[in-house]
């Protein structure tokens, strides 16, 4: 049985209890947040015991579930790690590569396993978007790029830089990390950031280009300022063109023949990303998300920050 403590009681802390209950061999021990009323409102729905200082509650469990706003993924990841507990920690991992770096660091100390919730990684959609492109349908790639459009949502410390690192970094990263999972690493970044909403302080607009290792070049357009919502993700090769959203139905345009719609399984990729991760518990096995992969893609997210703020290039 793994014991569990869900640290962050809010949106995504249910979420990931929602999964975790439909899991064989998985308890839910402990509930904590710094909000009272959230802990006992999760403790009541998967009965376990409350706590408001998630130290308290490490001596019980076997592994430690951060669900809390980026700016405390540090502290309680560490923390729980050094106290020999196996950690999963919802993207991003930090708000810094420094910060990032720590985590890894104490994760390979203490010989735990550190899961970042880069959850698209686990969908049968971007598996097949990877598999279309490595086997070559489209070719080289030569162009990508994602257009995401939303309102803010409406968690109140999204809004501030120090908190969740803005957009870029707390929302548009699973975006980024689609790319690099099916492209390749990025190597140069730059962008034009623009703050739109009258009470906040992130750039809740960005226009990134990016060149890829591979030879590729790239750009992500993404805003919390739109009145509509919609995301498109492409790939231009020198084969053909593949055309989607994220998730669902998967285009494929070749010259001179008719275009191919995949459908990909319609897989919840939360509890998959959840399963796999306490399976790698009980087994005594790797997590197939590196932590350094996570790693990469938060370093691509502050690259286009820092290419906004100084106006030149940044080389990853």
């Amino acid at each position: 049985m793994v014991k569990i403590a869900m640290v962050g009681c809010g949106g995504m802390g249910n979420y990931h209890a929602k999964q975790l209950l439909q899991i064989p061999g998985t308890k839910i021990q402990a509930a904590v947040d710094i909000v009272p009323n959230r802990a006992e409102k999760l403790a009541q729905a998967v009965g376990c015991q409350v706590f408001t200082d998630y130290h308290h509650a490490l001596d019980s469990v076997d592994a430690v579930w951060v669900c809390t706003p980026p700016d405390s993924h540090l502290d309680i990841t560490v923390t729980s790690l050094e106290a020999g507990k196996h950690v999963f920690c919802e993207k991003p991992m930090a708000l810094s590569l420094d910060e990032a770096d720590g985590m890894i660091d104490a994760a390979n100390r203490n010989q735990r396993l550190l899961g970042i919730g880069y959850c698209l990684r686990f969908s049968p959609w971007a598996q097949m978007c990877k598999e279309i492109v490595w086997r070559g349908d489209i070719g080289e790639i030569t162009l990508a790029w994602i257009a995401r459009m939303s309102p803010i949502p409406p968690t109140p410390w999204l809004k501030s830089q120090e908190v969740s690192g803005g957009m870029l970094t707390e929302q548009t990263t699973h975006n980024l990390d689609w790319l690099r999972y099916v492209v390749g690493d990025v190597i140069e970044a730059t962008a034009f950031t623009k703050t739109a909403l009258p009470d906040v302080d992130i750039s809740d607009n960005v226009v990134g280009l990016l060149k890829f290792a591979q030879g590729a070049i790239g750009q992500i357009m993404a805003s919390w300022s739109s009145r509509a919502s919609w995301i498109e993700s492409g790939l231009v090769g020198t084969e053909g063109v593949l055309r989607t959203g994220q998730g669902g139905a998967i285009t494929v345009h070749t010259q001179g023949g008719e275009p191919v719609i995949y459908h990909p399984e319609d897989l919840d990729m939360y509890l998959e990303q959840d399963r796999i991760f306490i399976e790698a518990i009980k087994e005594g096995d790797t997590f197939p998300l590196d932590p350094r992969e996570a790693r990469e893609s938060l370093a691509v997210s502050l690259a286009l920050l820092e290419a906004a703020r100084t106006g030149r290039a940044v080389t990853l």
